[in-house]
């Protein structure tokens, strides 16, 4: 009799075990991950280090059929020892930032001084809905660095008011929920 318990134990347990790995692979089927190598996010860095700003749009990921991502890299740099004016808020897409390397003061929040919609279609399409203005009145200013993390919602004003460091660098991730952003031509991994 206990022979039999422990055959009936073993049996359930196995099956158990093949019924879990069939699912991993029908999940593996059903889905993919996307990367993006450190390579191509170095690439990208290294391209067009003469301008101010430059953010290199990575990709654009669908997760249909209800939103897309967005990956980007962006460097802003000081000019003649000074921060260019930054001031945007976008209407439709939520931005998460993580700092790389250098340091500044980013404002969020207040709201955009003499603001005016962006209408390049090259901008929008790698941003989504967005005006800019002059400054941002109001708003909280926070000293963010390497490591750091800012989650900055759809429809807050944001920018960097100083650059401590000769320049900031930070990846970019877009949440995009109404699908905006422009789809890149890049192949999924």
């Amino acid at each position: 009799m206990r022979v039999s318990r422990l055959v009936l134990l073993v049996t359930v347990a196995f099956s158990g075990v093949a019924g879990a790995n069939d699912n991993a692979l029908v999940q593996s089927a059903l889905s993919h991950a996307t990367i993006v190598s450190s390579g191509e996010i170095a690439s990208a860095l290294n391209g067009n280090t003469a301008a101010a700003l430059s953010d290199s749009v990575l990709r654009v990921i669908p997760i249909a059929p209800k939103f897309n991502v967005g990956v980007a890299v962006v460097r802003r740099s000081r000019v003649n020892g000074r921060t260019p004016p930054d001031a945007l808020v976008h209407e439709a897409v939520t931005e998460v930032y993580q700092i790389v390397e250098g340091k500044g003061v980013l404002v969020t929040g207040g709201a955009l001084q003499s603001a005016k919609p962006i209408t390049d279609p090259a901008i929008l399409g790698e941003i989504g809905p967005s005006s800019a203005g002059q400054a941002i009145v109001g708003g909280i200013r926070q000293r963010v660095g390497p490591g750091d993390i800012v989650v900055i919602p759809a429809g807050t004003p944001h920018g960097f008011v100083e650059v401590t460091t000769a320049r900031i660098v930070y990846t970019l991730i877009r949440i995009d929920p109404k699908q905006v952003l422009r789809m890149s031509g890049k192949p999924h991994r």
